[in-house]
Order: C-alpha cells, then structure tokens, then sequence
C-alpha cells in the first residue's frame, strides 16, 4: 500500500483522532529509498547500506513485509526480539518504539509526498505500525508484482515480464532474519511464485517458439542456486524444453 492509496482510506475528520505519528523533516531533496530482499535483507538510502542493529532490521523486514497493513507493537516485539513473549509488558512495548524511533532517524532525509514520513503510528485500543512504500523500492514486491502482471498479459508481453522476473532471483531471499513464522511463511509464498513464473514461462516461451529465452534464463538459476533441490527437479519436470535444446 502507497501512502497516496492510504490517504483514500482515511476520512480526514478520523484521521485528526487516530494519532497519526507523521514525521515531517528538514530536508531540502527527496532521497531514494531501497529495500533489497534477494539475499541479505538491508535497507539502502541513497544507495548506501543503512547500518541497523540485528533486531532493528527484524522490525523493517517485518513492516516491509506487511505491505502497508497495521502490525500491532505486540506483534512486532513476538516477531522480532529472540525471547519468547507470551505476555507482552510496557517495558517490551516500549523497548519497540525505540526501535520505530531509530529506524525513523535512519530514514529522516527521506522526503515523500506532503512532507510527511510513511512510517506511521496510528493508536486506539493498541498502538500500531504502518509502513507505506511503493512497489519499486522493494525488490521482492517488484519480482511479485511482475509476475502478477505477467498472469494479466498474453504472448510475448507477458514472456518478458517472466524474464525480468526471474532475472531478479539473484540470491536465496531474506537471509540474515531469524527464523520466524513470518520470515518462513513470505520465503514460502516467495518460492511459490517463483515456480509459478517457471511454469508460465516455460508454457508461454512453448507457445511462441521461444525455448531458447526460457532455457537461458533456467541455466541462469541453476547456476546461480546449484544446491536448491526444488528448483532443480521443477526444471527437470519442464524436460520438453531440454528436449528442444537439441534442435535450437
């Protein structure tokens, strides 16, 4: 969700009463801000890496992940500190929005639209955290949204969209999180994709006379994840296309 598609949801008389927590700042430019999934997760503004404290960078991951949906400060702390917490305390509570406040610093040149942060606290019977970014700063949103596209186009169209997609998989995503339920259900999801876009291109490239493109872009993830067992025995169930390999 992009703060501009958030601001349609919010009638303005509520928003006055919900709390906001919007940051307006100091700078005179808008920076870029860049959330890399494919190998280890980090933030980068401007293109340099922002140097977050491990479990900092559990809270990022896990609001990114969110896609702009509201994470309770409970959930946060149950998601991103290494303790098991069946009861979340103020101590614990407060100790997350320490970390909201430091990842608010990382990011304080950035500007968006109306000046305002998109990092957002919004408060009612429980506090909670908001992220709002566009699919373009996070490469794992990109990759799924390419391959969404992908599904809603025909022929050639959706074959490179496929490609472009795939090319993405450079690395095995969200290295470095902890092994959390939501680390492990979006890597999931992610890996579900990923076949979903192999198949389609496979069956696209078919269609078009086009195995050649496929086969490149195959031979490109096996030798880029050599040890990735799932990935090698779907590309073996695609066998007509090493079939063709032999008459191209």
């Amino acid at each position: 969700m992009t703060i501009t598609a958030y601001a349609r949801t919010v009638d303005p008389a509520d928003a006055a009463a919900s709390a906001w927590e919007v940051r307006p700042t100091a700078a005179p430019f808008r920076t870029e801000l860049r959330l890399r999934g494919f190998g280890p997760f980090r933030a980068e503004v401007d293109g340099a890496p922002a140097l977050l404290p491990p479990i900092t960078s559990t809270v990022l991951a896990r609001l990114v992940l969110a896609r702009g949906s509201l994470v309770d400060a409970e959930d946060l702390y149950r998601d991103s500190w290494p303790e098991p917490a069946l009861t979340v305390r103020r101590e614990q509570r407060v100790a997350v929005h320490k970390r909201i406040a430091e990842l608010r610093r990382c990011f304080a040149s950035w500007r968006i639209v109306d000046h305002t942060a998109a990092l957002l606290t919004e408060r009612s019977a429980r506090t909670g955290y908001r992220l709002l970014l566009d699919d373009d700063q996070v490469d794992l949103h990109t990759f799924a949204s390419l391959v969404f596209r992908a599904g809603a186009a025909q022929d050639a169209v959706a074959v490179d969209l496929l490609v472009q997609a795939l090319r993405m998989w450079t690395e095995r995503p969200l290295l470095g999180l902890p092994d959390k339920a939501f680390v492990r259900e979006h890597l999931a999801r992610l890996t579900r994709l990923r076949d979903r876009a192999c198949r389609e291109l496979a069956a696209g490239c078919r269609l078009l006379g086009r195995t050649r493109d496929a086969l490149v872009v195959f031979d490109y993830l096996q030798a880029r994840h050599p040890d990735d067992i799932g990935l090698r025995d779907l590309i073996d169930q695609l066998g007509a296309l090493a079939d063709d390999r032999r008459f191209s």
